[in-house]
C-alpha cells in the first residue's frame, strides 16, 4: 500500500512539473510577427534597371567594391588556406548540364531546387528554406545563380544567391556527391 501511495505521490509531482513547463512561455511554439527587422528587408516594390545578365558579367569584372573586397580577401589568405575564386565570387561551371541566371524573389528560390537520386535516397539540391533565412525578407529582390552537373557516377554543383540592391551576396554552397554503384549500373 505504502508503494502505491508513493508511486501516485510521484506521478502527481512529475504531471505537475510537465503541465508547468508546457504552459510556460519559453517552451510554447510562439508566432513570429509580422514586423520582423531583417538585415535585407523587402524591397518588391523597388525598380532596378540591371538584368541578372549584366549583373553576372560586373560579378566576374569586379567591378563592385563590395565584390573587390572579396577578391583581396582572397589573395591575402595563404595558398594552403584558398578555397576556390569560383566559390567567392560565383562563377558558372564550365562543363554544367545546367545553368541558371534568374532574378527573382528571395521567397521563389525554393521552388528552384534540384532533386538528386544517389542510389539510396533522394535530396533537394540547394536546399534552401527561406525559413531559417531571417536576414532576409522573403520579398526582397535577389539574383540566383546556379550551376550543375548531374552524371550516372556524380552529382556537382554551385549556387550562389546576391542581393540586387547591395551586390552582396545572402548565400551560397557547393556539392559533389558521388552516387552509388548500384545506382549506375541500373
Amino acid at each position: 500500500m505504502k508503494k502505491l501511495s508513493l508511486i501516485s505521490l510521484h506521478m502527481f509531482i512529475f504531471s505537475v512539473i510537465l503541465s508547468v513547463l508546457v504552459s510556460s512561455p519559453v517552451y510554447s511554439q510562439t508566432i513570429l510577427s509580422d514586423e520582423i527587422e531583417y538585415v535585407y528587408p523587402s524591397n518588391k516594390e523597388k525598380v532596378f534597371d540591371e538584368t541578372v545578365d549584366e549583373f553576372y558579367q560586373a560579378l566576374r569584372e569586379l567591378k563592385y567594391p563590395v565584390h573587390q573586397e572579396v577578391y583581396q580577401r582572397y589573395k591575402q589568405k595563404p595558398k594552403q588556406q584558398q578555397r576556390h575564386l569560383d566559390t567567392n565570387l560565383f562563377k558558372e561551371m564550365p562543363d554544367a548540364s545546367v545553368n541558371i541566371r534568374r532574378k527573382l524573389l528571395f521567397n521563389e528560390v525554393e521552388e528552384l531546387n534540384y532533386i538528386i537520386f544517389d542510389g539510396n535516397i533522394f535530396h533537394p539540391y540547394p536546399d534552401i528554406d527561406i525559413n531559417y533565412h531571417l536576414a532576409v525578407s522573403p520579398d526582397r529582390q535577389v539574383y540566383f545563380f546556379y550551376s550543375f552537373k548531374d552524371t550516372e557516377k556524380e552529382f556537382r554543383g554551385r549556387y550562389a544567391i546576391y542581393d540586387v540592391e547591395t551586390k552582396e551576396m545572402v548565400a551560397s554552397g557547393n556539392i559533389y556527391m558521388p552516387k552509388s554503384s548500384a545506382y549506375s549500373e541500373l
